[in-house]
């Protein structure tokens, strides 16, 4: 499976409640260049998208999305407050996917790509992207992951 931890892209911090916050215009563009990378890494009809139920993954997650023509995202609730583990069962579940884009909040995305392997970069600013090739076991993930990449928009 090859598997992209994606950060949201920058948000305001104005809004109703922390679910509410949207996208900046700063945003807007870091998540464009996220999923223009994605777009050369992916193939749509094996694409899974699945994010946390905020606004700013969602909408992270459906730039991603429409720039990779997917039709399969998942956005929920468990996500939100995830950690590690919950994201390595989510991982778990979706292994006959061939490409899996999770797209969450910070420091989760840190903590899960140093669970993944230690020696990848850990600092996720806003809408980074990193890439790993991973073996799922029936007993759960194989690690470490096979680190391929890493990508920060120009707009950070």
């Amino acid at each position: 499976m090859n598997l992209y931890l994606v950060r949201h892209a920058d948000s305001t911090f104005v809004a109703s409640s922390d679910h509410q916050r949207p996208l900046t215009e700063l945003g807007m563009q870091q998540a464009a260049q996220s999923a223009n990378y994605l777009k050369q890494k992916v193939h749509a009809p094996d694409t899974l998208i699945i994010c946390s139920d905020a606004l700013r993954t969602e909408t992270t997650a459906s730039i991603i999305q429409q720039h990779i023509e997917s039709n399969q995202l998942i956005s929920e609730s468990t996500y939100y407050h995830a950690r590690t583990g919950e994201w390595c069962d989510g991982i778990c579940s979706h292994r006959h996917v061939e490409h899996l884009i999770l797209v969450g909040h910070n420091p989760t995305m840190s903590f899960l790509s140093k669970h993944l392997n230690p020696s990848a970069p850990q600092q996720f600013k806003q809408s980074c992207v990193a890439h790993y090739e991973l073996e799922i076991l029936t007993d759960g993930l194989k690690l470490p992951a096979h680190f391929i990449d890493f990508f920060t928009p120009d707009a950070v």
